[in-house]
């Protein structure tokens, strides 16, 4: 199930990349996003304290809630993920723990199982933690603090890109292959799926979602 403070993101988001807020606007009080996304202000605040911390707002206190120069950063998102999540999947090829594929293991069959349903947002809810399963398994907790850090553009991104028909399709087979290359301890081969599999998602991106936005 979404969280309250992430319907607020996606709105927020969503606003931002279609060009409603540009750099340098003024955002809508608290109360009055709150209201326009059907929450309180104190899951509003949270969400506009998570995208100030992000870059993306900046609130100057008396004076109102502001879009930085910085958005959107969707793209800059998914570059900086191919980046991060490589060196995540070669380390965990290297220090994953049985315990740690058994809960990968247990993540992709669970994903399976709501691909055959047709269920995205279950699906997408686990693409999440899969992800953040094998950050935790490359055992740098200062990297793994910088993808928690965008956790809810990361969501925000998952969920809107596994949208795109026949895309989780393929996601699913890249994952298999980034677990299995984990598994068999193979360092470049894990490195090699998951920068193919971010790829792709950049791709999908901008051929099928950047546009809608412009």
């Amino acid at each position: 199930m979404i969280k309250a403070g992430d319907i607020v993101i996606k709105n927020l988001i969503d606003s931002i990349v279609k060009g409603d807020y540009k750099p340098g606007d003024r955002l809508p009080s608290l109360g009055n996003i709150a209201k326009l996304t059907g929450t309180s202000v104190l899951s509003a605040r949270e969400a506009v304290q998570s995208l100030e911390t992000l870059g993306i707002l900046e609130v100057c206190h008396g004076k109102g809630i502001f879009v930085t120069a910085g958005a959107p950063i969707i793209e800059e998102l998914l570059e900086a993920r191919r980046t991060l999540e490589c060196f995540f999947a070669t380390m965990a090829a290297e220090h994953c723990s049985p315990e740690m594929l058994l809960e990968l293991e247990s993540l992709l069959k669970d994903m399976d199982k709501s691909l055959a349903a047709g269920d995205i947002e279950s699906y997408s809810e686990k693409d999440i933690e899969f992800h953040f399963a094998i950050g935790k398994a490359a055992n740098n907790r200062i990297l793994f603090k910088t993808l928690s850090n965008i956790r809810n553009l990361l969501q925000y991104q998952l969920f809107t890109v596994n949208r795109v028909p026949n895309i989780i399709q393929r996601s699913s087979s890249r994952h298999w292959e980034v677990f299995n290359a984990i598994k068999k301890s193979e360092p470049e081969r894990a490195r090699s799926w998951m920068w193919q599999h971010i790829t792709e998602t950049i791709e999908v991106w901008k051929e099928n979602i950047s546009p809608l936005y412009r």
